[in-house]
């Protein structure tokens, strides 16, 4: 009886060993797990004090100039008003069919385009096929439209498909602002 208990004495022994060093082990995997994730937070967050090239120079850079005063910021309302008078948003009224009694160079035709008063913009209507200038309509301010523009160059009688353009400029400045461009048909006679 007494060789069974050192057996077992022996064992509960062994067993305590394996889980001290399963023990020893966890915590050592652990211990470099927190080593690893600290080298790798130094790495994003460098200590300032250690002349990181990321720091300032030691000089005080004197170009420029600060204004005095505080600060006096804009509403939200004057920030809104600002920021809608930076959009553009234009509604287009045009036909989508342009005809011509003939094809001859300065001939007038029967074209309708309206620049809504909605609009805070000039539209100037220009009329291309194949990639040349056919028609040019005069500057159309707000609350304004046009039924007729003119040819200008030859073409034969037929039937075409052409690119009309209308481009914006600023009320105030009359600089171009931007193009919009719409697919129509064009009718010669």
């Amino acid at each position: 009886m007494n060789t069974n208990l050192l057996s077992r004495d022996k064992q509960n022994a062994d067993e305590k060993k394996k889980r001290t060093k399963k023990m020893l082990i966890i915590i050592f995997m652990c211990l470099l797990m927190v080593i690893l994730f600290l080298a790798y937070v130094n790495t994003l967050c460098p200590d300032p004090s250690m002349g990181n090239s990321n720091t300032p120079a030691s000089n005080l850079d004197q170009s420029g100039s600060a204004i005095d005063g505080v600060a006096s910021p804009k509403s939200r309302e004057e920030i809104l008003d600002d920021l809608e008078k930076q959009q553009l948003v234009v509604t287009d009224k045009l036909s989508s069919n342009i005809t011509f009694p003939s094809g001859n160079s300065g001939t007038i035709g029967d074209w309708i385009v309206e620049n809504p008063s909605s609009n805070n913009i000039i539209q100037q209507a220009k009329v291309y096929f194949e990639d040349q200038l056919i028609a040019t309509s005069v500057p159309i301010y707000p609350n304004q439209h046009i039924e007729k523009i003119e040819l200008l160059q030859d073409m034969q009688t037929g039937e075409y498909d052409g690119i009309a353009y209308i481009d914006y400029y600023d009320m105030e400045t009359q600089e171009f602002i931007s193009r919009a461009g719409y697919s129509i048909h064009i009718t010669i006679r």
